[in-house]
């Protein structure tokens, strides 16, 4: 643009274009026609001259531009090259110009036509309108008249198709008593008024049949046609009556009754935001009940992953996740701000961290790093999170006590009301709960217990809202799970887990005796063991010692002592610790010098050394607590094989073994009782006698007590031997 030129304004152009495109359809222009000659290479440009001769040409006079208009058009359809784009300017001047005749008329007159059409009033004509017509359905419906035929006398003089004149329309008016002020009848007028001159009685007298009928259908009149009281008063005006107030003189108690807004809490301007913590907590709980991945959300605009997107891209991030102002989970946008502001990277204002966002929001489901700390027991989600009350909601453990006690006393008074009469009290709110949604409004709630005659007072239905009430209404699904809730009832197999759990518990050591902590006799037993089953002790424990160094460790040792089946204590095992234990290693026993301790039983290590020593084999001792005998039960045991071995040629053994199948030289109790019984000996002895001799020769095996017969034999064979060698 050569130098000088001042700077164009667009709307200065438009503002051009407008008037020519004005001009060319009030006179019916074609500026192709103009141009074309112009351009017979049919380039789309003309040079400055040509397209300023058209405008100030032949044009000059239909459009009436100025030289001014006309340079703004020239520099605003310019090119580089210094010509004009008229092929540009044609278009914007032909292509916007409407089309009037393909448009259907706004008036088409059948609004006219329409045998019931009335004028438009304002909402207070309208309602003081609504008085009249009121007022004057009662008197008709009082006297018993109708309408209709009192016009229709003057339609069939005047043929005016359902209309009358205004002094037709006041006559009869005055005729039927109807008596109105001057305004009030020019309201009327104005409503039903027709052509200017003329009432349209038809759509009068339909008004007021609908207010009759309107009537009817709701018991608004009495047996003599009268209003009842509850209702405004009779006396035709055009004033608004005082409405009764039957709250006046019926104050609720303050201690149950709050201040409560009539409008839902939804439309109320919030007077305090949600802390930041209680924001995250129900984010939490928006994440945990859609199953929500939130590192899907926020890992697309993060390509590096570095940790950090844009403050734009977490509000996008949030907008997919169903959190914000218009979304499934809603969050004013001073909350928001809080949450970006309390991620917000301290190095780098512009950017958030969503990597720790959504580590505080995944701890609904389970700890970061949980593998590092296997000890650790979790149990999501949080208590907080899970006790979380919806928005709206009211914390019901911090109500006074007064609400919650009446509350319950509602919820057993609805609970028994339902049972007496099998009411099935879901399909009252369902009428009133279209899409579903579970919560209905207070009015609705009362609406509901009044039509399932459930009779409640005010304070009820109060703690009640107190209890179910949140954001959306009153959650009726909530409130019937709770009123058609059955008792919870314990499955049978809690018993059978709890008894198993009680078996495989771990038991607590018994107090230990003296014998326990007795080596001497701990070495007995296990000695026992060894020459009764020819075992070498050494065989068992020298593997868990690779390197010979004569020690082993403690669970090596208890391993050890297990294959040798010794039955040991724990308090035994440990007396063996402190024997055996390695001097300066005190986790460590030595086990050569316990498998020598042990092992003497079968044989006398280093006899070349003593070459005139005799061995004696140990003699394992067969005897237990269980055959212990007292001084009585000895003297009792003496009279019984006195009277035993006076018996001859008894032949027992044969007997005995009969009953010992697997020749190991002990039966039963029942064994000995039917062998006794078939040599005619079990009446010789009486039971404790018999009981006393059992427990004498019995013998552990198997965890039970058996009677050794071999013994009892041989016992019977000296003791005759014996009375025949020293005869009385």
């Amino acid at each position: 643009m050569p130098e000088g030129t001042k700077n164009l304004k667009l709307r200065d152009v438009w503002r051009t274009c407008n008037k020519i495109r004005a001009a060319i359809f009030r006179v019916g222009l074609n500026l192709w026609d103009y141009y074309k000659p112009l351009d017979p290479n049919n380039n789309s440009l003309l040079s400055e001259s040509k397209f300023v001769s058209v405008l100030t040409g032949p044009l000059r006079g239909p459009i009436g531009l100025s030289d001014q208009e006309i340079g703004d058009l020239a520099d605003y359809f310019r090119v580089q090259d210094g010509r004009i784009l008229y092929t540009q300017f044609c278009q914007v001047i032909h292509d916007s110009v409407p089309e009037f005749g393909k448009n259907k008329s706004l008036v088409t007159g059948l609004e006219w036509e329409d045998p019931l059409h009335v004028n438009r009033l304002s909402h207070t004509e309208h309602r003081r309108l609504s008085l009249i017509i009121t007022q004057i359905a009662v008197l008709i419906n009082k006297r018993k008249l109708i309408l209709r035929p009192y016009f229709q006398d003057y339609e069939l003089v005047s043929k005016n198709s359902g209309t009358v004149t205004f002094a037709h329309f006041a006559r009869v008016l005055n005729f039927l008593g109807i008596v109105l002020a001057a305004d009030e009848f020019n309201l009327l007028v104005k409503r039903f008024v027709k052509d200017s001159y003329t009432v349209n009685y038809v759509a009068f007298v339909k008004a007021v049949e609908d207010a009759q009928n309107y009537m009817d259908q709701h018991g608004m009149l009495d047996l003599g046609g009268n209003l009842l009281d509850q209702f405004p008063g009779r006396i035709i005006t055009a004033e608004l009556p005082k409405l009764p107030r039957p709250e006046i003189g019926r104050v609720l108690p303050s201690e149950v009754f709050e201040r409560q807004s009539v409008f839902h809490p939804v439309m109320e301007k919030r007077k305090e935001l949600m802390p930041l913590r209680e924001v995250l907590q129900r984010v939490q709980r928006h994440v945990l009940e859609h199953r929500i991945r939130v590192n899907e959300f926020f890992r697309d605009f993060d390509p590096l992953n570095c940790g950090r997107v844009t403050v734009s891209q977490f509000r996008r991030a949030l907008d997919g996740m169903q959190i914000s102002a218009v979304a499934r989970l809603y969050l004013a946008e001073p909350e928001i701000e809080s949450i970006i502001a309390f991620y917000t990277d301290c190095n780098d204002p512009e950017r958030i961290n969503w990597r720790t966002f959504e580590d505080d929001l995944d701890q609904v489901f389970t700890v970061k790093e949980l593998d590092k700390l296997p000890t650790l027991r979790i149990d999501p989600p949080p208590t907080e999170i899970a006790e979380l009350c919806k928005r709206g909601q009211k914390d019901w453990q911090r109500e006074k006590p007064s609400t919650r006690e009446l509350c319950e006393a509602a919820l057993h008074r609805v609970r028994r009301r339902i049972e007496e009469r099998g009411i099935l009290l879901k399909q009252f709110f369902k009428a009133y709960d279209a899409h579903n949604h579970g919560h209905v409004t207070r009015s609705q709630l009362r609406q509901t217990m009044t039509t399932a005659c459930i009779l409640l007072s005010r304070e009820e239905v109060y703690a009640l809202e107190q209890r179910y009430n949140d954001e959306l209404g009153f959650n009726y699904a909530w409130f019937i799970e709770e009123m058609e809730a059955l008792p919870k009832e314990v499955p049978l197999y809690y018993a059978m887990l709890e008894e198993k759990k009680l078996i495989n518990a771990e038991k607590s050591p018994p107090n230990p005796t003296s014998d326990e902590s007795n080596i001497v006799l701990i070495l007995a037993k296990i000695k026992a063991k060894i020459v009764r089953e020819r075992i070498g002790v050494l065989e068992f424990l020298t593997p868990f010692d690779p390197r010979r160094e004569l020690i082993i460790g403690r669970a090596d040792f208890i391993r050890g002592l297990d294959q040798l089946r010794c039955n040991l204590s724990c308090r035994e095992i440990e007396t063996i610790f402190e024997v055996f234990k390695a001097p300066l290693r005190p986790q460590f026993i030595e086990y050569a010098r316990f498998a020598e301790a042990v092992e003497e039983a079968l044989a006398t290590g280093s006899l070349e050394r003593a070459p005139l020593l005799v061995p004696v084999q140990h003699l394992p001792s067969t005897a237990c607590t269980r055959t212990f005998l007292n001084f009585e039960e000895r003297r009792v045991l003496a009279q019984a094989m006195d009277k035993l071995c006076t018996q001859k040629n008894m032949n027992m053994e044969e007997i005995f073994a009969d009953f010992d199948k697997e020749n190991i030289g002990s039966v039963s109790l029942d064994c000995l009782t039917k062998a006794l019984s078939t040599r005619n000996m079990l009446h010789i002895v009486s039971s404790v006698e018999l009981e006393t001799v059992y427990k004498c020769f019995g013998i552990e095996r198997g965890g039970r007590l058996e009677f050794d017969y071999r013994a009892f034999l041989r016992a019977l064979y000296l003791l005759q031997e014996n009375k025949r060698t020293n005869p009385i």
